[in-house]
This record gives structure tokens, sequence and C-alpha cells, in this order.
């Protein structure tokens, strides 16, 4: 279907031309002689019906009943609306609404199992040949979306129209009443469609008049036109701050004449429109907007909305391209400079190359057909991925110069240009999947985190070893890589995924904002603002497409927290952190300096997953501080996204390599002093640090099979520990390209701190932290470390390293030896079943121990413990189990040895399995060991 230009629910215009925009919005319905609900129907596409009583929705067209008014007069709409299909919980709910031309009137959201419903009772002026439509809308699908409506519509001087009464199988109109759907959520179809010039003055005008809500009276024109006049007076203060008096001086001067009108003017409308011109006048008369073209991309959104899989090449929806817009904000006109040859296939993320020449994007051929997720697999060829292509902005006739730099079975996404010549982006490359997913994600890796490759697609190589995803590389102003990553390592699988920063070869990966704040959720398309420390992004949700509010974050003033941040669009939350009715969002923020920015706008509400967003929800525009927004482009056809001044631009300064020519596969990490962050533990209370390795998920659907009773973990592999010196410093080496974290542990190798992020070190790479936990602004407060007096130690596996855990191989022995007199076959004292026997896929004595969280504490999944407090709490020291044993449990004594594994076993959260795949838990189960896996 061809969704036109899409307007938010609200007033879109005055009534001349709001009635004419309005009628365009919806068509005619036919009508089916069948029975449903009590009655026959009028029908459109996917379950599109109003009966004699009812409607019900269908995917992409709300059902309407309308209601032609006879004459002039007061009217009353009243009639309960309530769901008349409540089975298995009546779906998700449906949204309705009254309109009064183009006005809603009201409207309200109810739930699925929602019987009894609402009532409404409204009053309002009517005048004949006005219309009053009563839609009912889905909330996200349309399963038991019936809804029983009869509205009746009663003049005050008497006069009753009911719906039901009027219902006609033969004629609508019948009574006033006939039948529609709405053609997309929101469409108008805008004048003078074919000419670009034309289109624009239009476009801009009808915009206004739906954002400033205006109803046709002279008091909405005349409120309206004051606060513009006021905002226009602030952003002419602004621009002409620090620049010639005589810069903008006529706008100054019709700014004043447009005041004094305001005094002695009853013709709104017309002042109102001056107001608004002006306004638009002085915003593009911005120095900053004197870049000539402009650089932007037309795409249609993923079929299926989730930050993930949003970006996956099977379900990308063809249509649009890369494109230039001439005379950005004065005219429509606009060239592809692919030349129509990538139309087919969806284009995502297009980055302009630092000298203005060339374009990097990623794009993938659509084959038309739908693909079932359930026989998706990586062995599909390739077929359904997006790849890395270049084009050169100079077209001729057939568009530039196009080139495809990756190929194969994954995705590869999100390009962007490096200060040093190479091309960093995502890749599915890295083999993996999220542990949080269902089997509507397939079986294709669904992991990707950032690569690199030089300019010809040469080279490529992985700079991230991160387990779970990564998003929107860029590159900062100090030439580092900036971009998004999903940070849940025992944590919540919803809440972060926030700013990181890594050198161009892989070095150094680290948290720059954000890591321990779950709001936003996402902070996507991060963008460094010019000249500045600050940087712009997209605070968008976990469950829907990268969209939501702009926020600005500067790092200086904290790594975490709100202080950071600020607001760019109040008026939208925070998506899914701070509410699901998201009514317009933004994206692709594009600033020109810290007050003004380019960026996406879409008047629509966000739609979730599993929902596809409007098809041509976005367009092009530019926005300041003040929330003056002025439309730059818009297609009604198709999105308009990623806007980007088509000129050249400083690169950021090359960072010199920091690794050998031919490196050992390993790494050295220093640390300077582990107690740097700890609190007030004692000094020589930390022995060791306990290196663990974190494995890459390697079976498609959460919990399948389980790792253990907290979920969607990790499986993992104690690599070993290494000495901690008197000091707290400590200095040893660990193999590359290998995701691990750390544990501060205490004499009885129980730990006092975790992380709960990976980090991880390229061949040959050294690198050095001040603490554990530690504020990120400290400084170590004596450089003459005593782990630097050697050289550096070497991981001791000792007993349980250097293979994935088993709690089979680890615990149950200890447990087999002292417990099973009292806790173990015949015997289970406190129903406490120490034996080792299978059970629901782990042992009787996992289950037990693991029923009570006091006796074994864990991090369990979703958990919002953002900041792993000192001290081993939730871990073994915290470990009511461990307090017994080490208190010598009904005299048993343990070996130091002992103690050790049981405390190791809790401070990995408790997991049972050290593998993903079925296969190698049975033989785990069995208490077999199993070799490091292949994917690491």
């Amino acid at each position: 279907m061809m969704v036109r230009f899409v307007c938010c629910v609200g007033v879109f215009g005055a009534a001349a031309v709001a009635c004419a925009e309005e009628s365009a919005k919806y068509g005619p319905l036919s009508h089916r002689d069948e029975v449903w609900y009590g009655s026959t129907y009028w029908t459109g596409p996917d379950w599109t019906r109003v009966g004699k009583d009812w409607h019900h929705p269908g995917i992409d067209t709300p059902s309407v009943r309308c209601f032609r008014v006879p004459r002039d007069g007061q009217v009353t709409v009243t009639g309960r609306v309530y769901k008349a299909d409540t089975n298995q919980g009546g779906g998700d709910g449906v949204r309705v609404f009254v309109r009064h031309n183009a006005r809603t009137v009201w409207e309200a959201e109810i739930n699925g199992g929602d019987a009894r419903g609402l009532e409404p009772s409204l009053t309002f002026e009517v005048r004949r040949g006005d219309v009053i439509r009563l839609v009912v809308h889905k909330r996200g699908d349309i399963f038991h979306d019936t809804t029983h409506w009869d509205p009746r519509i009663s003049y005050a001087d008497g006069g009753d129209f009911q719906a039901s009464q009027g219902f006609s199988a033969n004629e609508p109109g019948s009574l006033g009443w006939s039948y529609e759907m709405q053609v997309g959520p929101g469409v108008v179809v805008l004048p003078g469609a074919r000419d670009a010039k034309l289109d624009l003055p239009a476009m801009v005008e009808l915009e206004w008049e739906w954002e400033d809500r205006l109803d046709g009276t002279a008091e909405s024109y005349a409120g309206a036109g004051r606060r513009h006049l006021d905002k226009a007076r602030r952003l002419l203060e602004d621009l002409r701050t620090g620049r010639p008096d005589d810069f903008l001086g006529g706008e100054v001067e019709a700014i004043e004449e447009l005041a004094a009108q305001a005094e002695t003017t009853s013709d709104w409308k017309p002042w109102y429109l001056r107001v608004r011109w002006l306004k638009r006048r002085v915003a593009l008369a911005n120095p900053l907007m004197k870049f000539g073209k402009l650089l932007f991309c037309k795409r249609v959104p993923t079929s299926y909305s989730h930050l993930v899989m949003q970006y996956y090449g099977w379900r990308a929806r063809a249509g649009g391209g890369i494109f230039v817009l001439e005379d950005p904000g004065h005219s429509l006109a606009c060239r592809d400079i692919l030349g129509g040859r990538l139309a087919e296939g969806n284009v995502l993320q297009p980055c302009l190359s630092y000298d203005g020449k060339r374009v990097v994007f990623s794009f993938v051929r659509c084959s038309g057909r739908e693909y079932d997720p359930s026989t998706v697999s990586n062995g599909d060829g390739d077929e359904g991925f997006y790849h890395v292509y270049e084009v050169d902005v100079d077209s001729g006739v057939n568009g530039g110069h196009l080139r495809q730099l990756t190929a194969g079975p994954y995705d590869d996404l999100m390009p962007a240009y490096l200060p040093d010549g190479g091309i960093v982006f995502c890749s599915t490359r890295r083999r993996g999947y999220a542990r949080c997913f269902g089997s509507q994600f397939s079986h294709r890796w669904d992991v990707y985190a950032l690569h690199r490759m030089d300019a010809d697609g040469g080279n490529l190589r992985a700079l991230s070893l991160h387990d779970t995803n990564e998003w929107f590389p860029t590159v900062d102003n100090a030439g580092r890589i900036l971009y998004a990553r999903w940070d849940y390592i025992d944590r919540d699988a919803v809440t972060h995924q926030n700013l990181w920063t890594t050198r161009p070869d892989g070095t150094n990966p680290a948290a720059l904002w954000g890591n321990a704040t779950p709001s936003p959720h996402c902070a996507f398309q991060a963008r460094p603002v010019p000249r500045s420390n600050k940087i712009v992004f997209t605070a968008s949700a976990h469950h829907s497409i990268t969209g939501g509010s702009i926020a600005m974050v500067d790092p200086a003033v904290d790594f975490d927290g709100h202080e950071a941040i600020t607001r760019l669009t109040p008026e939208v939350p925070f998506p899914e952190a701070e509410g699901l009715n998201i009514r317009q969002y933004y994206c692709s923020p594009w600033p020109l300096s810290e007050k003004h920015f380019l960026l996406a706008y879409s008047p629509v509400p966000l739609v979730w997953e599993p929902g596809a967003n409007a098809a041509n929800a976005l367009g092009i525009y530019l926005m300041d501080g003040q929330g003056n927004r002025e439309l730059l482009y818009r297609d009604p056809a198709i999105g308009s996204t990623n806007p980007c001044p088509l000129v050249p631009r400083p690169a950021a300064p090359v960072l010199p390599g920091a690794l050998p020519s031919e490196p050992e596969p390993v790494g050295e990490m220093v640390l300077a002093d582990v107690y740097q962050g700890l609190g007030n533990v004692g000094r020589g209370s930390i022995r060791q640090l306990r290196v663990v390795q974190i494995f890459p998920k390697t079976t498609p659907w959460a919990n399948v099979p389980r790792i253990g009773v907290a979920g969607e973990e990790n499986a993992r592999a104690i690599l070993g520990t290494v000495p901690v010196e008197s000091d707290g410093s400590a200095y040893f080496v660990v193999p590359a390209g290998k995701p691990i974290l750390l544990q501060a542990l205490d004499e009885q190798g129980m730990a006092y701190q975790t992380m709960r992020s990976v980090t991880y070190l390229q061949p040959g790479e050294r690198v050095a932290c001040v603490g554990c936990h530690e504020s990120r602004t400290t400084a170590p407060v004596d450089a003459r470390l005593a782990a630097l007096r050697r050289g550096p130690s070497a991981i001791d596996a000792g007993a349980l390293g250097g293979r994935p855990f088993s709690y089979v191989e680890v615990v149950q022995p200890v447990l087999d030896k002292h417990c099973l007199r009292c806790h173990g076959g015949e015997s289970t004292e406190a129903d406490l079943d120490l034996s080792g026997k299978p059970e629901g896929g782990f042992t009787r004595s996992y289950l037990s121990l693991c029923r009570d969280t006091e006796l074994v504490p864990r991090f369990e999944m979703r958990n919002q413990i953002q900041v792993t407090p000192p001290g081993g709490s939730i871990g073994a020291r915290g470990s009511r189990l461990m307090r017994l044993l080490c208190a010598g449990h009904e005299g048993v004594e343990l070996g130091a040895d002992e103690i050790c594994r049981l405390a190791t076993w809790i401070d990995l959260n408790a997991t049972f399995y050290g593998a993903y795949s079925p296969e190698d838990q049975a033989r785990q189960l069995r208490g077999e060991m199993l070799p490091m896996p292949e994917i690491q």
C-alpha cells in the first residue's frame, strides 16, 4: 500500500484546508454479505471491518464509521465502546477516536480484556456538511480486536441518529452513516504533489497548522502567533550575537512591525502565517545552514520493530536510496546519486567521506518474498544480508560509480570512514546469538560487533570481541571510535545500550557514558558536536526501531546519570524507559553546533515490537535548542532520514597505532591499585585476581538450553588467577582476542568485587587501569608500582582453569564427600537433596541449593542492580551456605581447595554448565571435561 504524508492525531489545519485534506485520508469499504458478530459488515484489506454495532481494525487500515452532519446545531456524541472479543485476554487492546472534521475531540485506549469499556459524552457545535468519524485502530497487532461501538449522535434541539439503526447493507450513507477505512495511520495527500517547488510551502503551512493544533478560530491563530513571535525574537537574538549589527537587521525590523500589528489586527490567520514565515526565514539564515546541498537517505523501516532485528537483512523492506537535496529549506528538488539502481532493496546509514566525495553505506537486496523465521539459517547462502557499498557523490545520468566492499552470509552494517582511510562497521562475522531472543529471530547469527577493513574492502578483521551487539560506529573529535554497546553480563537485558569508545585499532574499549544508567535504554546514532566535547544521540527504545527523543551528553560532567544530559526534545519521553505512549519521535541527529541540528522527525506514534513503523513517517528538519523545528524535506511516499551537509569537513586526528607489527597472541594488563573503588576494605585483604572468560552464545533461543537457574547467563570458563601485590598492584598476561572479566579475591578465594562487563585485548596490547570500579577521573597515587618491578605474571590455571566451567566437575565432588550422609539418598534433612542425580536438566543438588537465594546469592536475569556493590554480598561472601560451611556446619571441615571450589561456583553467578550446545551439556552432566569451544 502507498502510504501518503503522515500527520499525528490532532488538529491539522484551518477548516477550509483541513476538511478537504481530511477527506483524502479515508477510503470506502465494500459490503460483504456474511454474518459476523450478529450482522453483515463493510470490509477492506486484512480484517478491516465495520458491522452494525462493532468494528475491527486492519493491520494498516483503522476502521471508521462516518456520519455526515445534516444541519447546523449543537450535537452530543454518546455510546459505550468496549471489547467485544475478550478471548485469550482480548489481544493487546485498541485505540479509539472521535473526530470532528480534522479535529480529534476524544481519544482513548481500551485494554484487550476490557468488556466494560468507556462511555464518552462529547458536545460540540457542527455545521451542515461536517463529518464526525468514529475510528478504531490497533495497538500493536489485530488479534481479537473486535470492538463494540454503537454511537448515538443527538441534536440539542431534537433529533437522534443511532449507528445501528442507520446501518445499511445496500447503501452507505443511509440516515447519514457510511463506512470507511483510514488509508494509513494519519494520512493526507498533499496539494501540488508533482511540483516540488510548489509543494514545499504547502507542506510547511500544513505542518505548522498541525504543530500548533489550530482549530480555525481567531484565538488559536493569535495564541500560536504570539508564541512564535517570541521564539523568533529569541532565535534572532541568538543568531545575531557576536555578528555585525546589520546581520539580519531587516528581520529585526520585521519582528517589531509584526509585534505592533498584533495590537491592532483582527485578521489573525494571515498575521500568524507572516510570523511563521519570518521565523523560518531567520532559522534558514543561520550561517551554519550555508553549506549548499544536503545528503540524505530514503528508506522504509524494518518489518519488525526491535533494536537488533530492525537491522536484519531478511527483515528489510524495499524502497529508497541516497539522495542530494539541492536547495535545503527552499525546494524539494533532489536527485538520486544511485540513479535508482538500488531501489529494489534497502539502504542503511550512509556516511559521507571527510573530503565530501564518497558515501559508504549498507544495502540489502530485498527478494520480495516473506521469510519464515523458523527456516532462516546461516546456511542460506548470501541472500537477505546487508553488505557494505561505496558510491561516488558526483554522478552522471545513471548515478556515481558503485562498489560492493563486503559479501558473504553475514550482515555488515553501519559503516563509517576512519581518519586513517579505513572503514569501521558492525558485522555478524563475530558469530553469536543474544541471550534473550525467541524463535522469531531465526537461526542466523544475530550478534553484530565492531569490525574494520581497508578502503577497498581488504584486510577485514574484528575490532571487538564483545559477546552481544554493538551499533552505529562513528569517529569522535579525538579520533576514537564512538559507538553503542549492549552490555548485560548478569544484568538486565533491556536497559543497557549506551556509549562506548575504542581506538581505531580496537585497543582500549571503554564505557564513555551511561553504562550504569537505565534510562534511556539506548543511546543510538551518536554524533560528536563540532568544536565541542559534547555528543548528540537518539534516545531509543529496546523494543522498537531507532527513534525517540534527542539528547546531548557531556561526559566531562559525569560518566553516568542524567546530570550529564541535556534534553533537546523534552516533549518526547525516553521511549520505553519513561513510557510507551510515544506520540512522535526523532532520529538521525546531525549537530551543526551545540544549539542547532539537522535531524529526522516523525509526527506519528512509535510502533512497538512486533509491528512495523509507517513507511513514510520521517522527514528532514532543521531544529534548534529552543524547540524551533522547520521542515526541509519530506517525501509523501517514503521516509527520509540521515541528513548530512554535502561539504568536506575536517578529519579527526589519526591516532597512532599502539600494537607491534608481529605480536604474540597475548596482551598485558596493569592494575595500579585494586583498592581504589572497593570502599573501606582493609589493605592486604585482596590476594588475587581471577580471570574469567565469557563465551558468546552459540544457540539461538533464550535459555534453550539453560546455563543455570539465574537465566540468560553466559557460559564461561575460569582461566585462572594472578597475584595482587601488597600495594594493590598487579601486572599479568592474558590471552588476546578473548572476552574476559576480572574478580578481586580475598584470602579464601571469594570475590570481593566482580566485573559485570567484559573487556578484551588485541594481540600485543598493553592496557592499564587505576583500580577496581573506581571513579574514572581517579589518578594513581604512586607510579612506583610493586608489580612493575618484575615481569608480568602468567595466569595460574590451578585445578579449575583452562576449560569450560562445570558444576558436576567442580562442586559435586565436594558435596559427595561431605554432605550426602545427611542430604542424600534416603536422608534429605531440611528437604535438601545434595545428590548428583540428574533432574530437570541439572542435578538434584544444584536445584536444592539454588532454591534459596540467601543460601546461594546470584544476579537473576533482568535484575535492576545497575552498579555492582563492593563486598561480594551477591556472591560467595554473602552466601549463607558459605557461612555455614566455613563455620563447620554439623562438624564438616572443608579444606581450602574445597572452600574455593564452592566459592568459585557461586561467584560465577551459580552457573551449572559452561557450554551452550545440548550435546556438550550432556557430556558435562556425565562428568566429562570439555575443551575450549571453537567460537570464543
